[in-house]
């Protein structure tokens, strides 16, 4: 087999909010603690329960901010809860000065330590036809940078490049300040960009930042979890 690589302890930074379910972020946390346990960790509690504990025993940095995602319908963000998003995960990509953000859900069961294979812009899910743009969000992405993306994915277990993120943030906030909105009110084609993991891609492609398939990212129960070290949506606590 081959080895790992042994990056060093900045290389991955971790985003995970969480709000009421200790026992599925315990599962969670301890997990990944396992394989990554120099990782700097950011839990964010999002106007849920009290956290702390759990940062304590599982050294991370905690912040307790305000709710911004239980009372969304189907869970489609306004531009302002979009921008709050975006924030946060500036916040992490700052307290960690990690080179590459790993996002953690509730669901997401790290089995083992792995290569994530730098450099890369976003990784997340394989292309299995469930994740598609619709056509208006394509046409906007090959008209500003000439990119054709088609699918996006950046769900827990998903990474992105924090240099990157950092490169292009302000230029997303002025962005999602002049357009969201309008554009997520205009048709159902823009709906999309109300859900932050196809916002995330989006406004990297739109920027010329590819997106592409982890090669450590499996989803339960829709295809072979076999040699995966990282599972997303493993509901055992969920």
């Amino acid at each position: 087999m081959k080895p790992i690589t042994q990056y060093p302890a900045n290389e991955i930074g971790v985003y995970y909010a969480v709000y009421k379910n200790k026992k599925a972020s315990s599962f969670v946390l301890e997990n990944f603690r396992k394989h990554f346990p120099d990782s700097k960790i950011v839990l964010i509690s999002d106007g849920g329960d009290d956290f702390s504990d759990l940062a304590s025993t599982y050294n991370c940095i905690y912040h307790h901010l305000h709710n911004i995602f239980d009372t969304v319908p189907l869970h489609f963000y306004d531009a302002e809860r979009t921008k709050e998003w975006w924030k946060r995960h500036k916040i992490v990509c700052e307290e960690t000065q990690a080179k590459y953000i790993m996002i953690l859900e509730d669901d997401v069961f790290v089995r083992d330590r792995f290569d994530h294979q730098p450099p890369f812009d976003l990784r997340g899910v394989r292309f299995d036809g469930t994740n598609p743009f619709r056509p208006a969000i394509v046409r906007d992405i090959r008209k500003e940078s000439g990119l054709d993306c088609y699918y996006y994915g950046m769900c827990g277990g998903s990474m992105y490049n924090s240099s990157v993120f950092l490169s292009i943030y302000d230029d997303i906030i002025a962005d999602i300040d002049k357009n969201h909105n309008e554009l997520i009110n205009k048709s159902w084609d823009y709906r999309l960009l109300g859900a932050v993991d196809a916002n995330m891609t989006y406004h990297f492609n739109k920027r010329g930042y590819f997106y592409e398939p982890a090669p450590w990212l499996a989803i339960l129960n829709k295809e072979n979890i076999t040699g995966f070290p990282v599972i997303h949506e493993w509901k055992e606590y969920y």
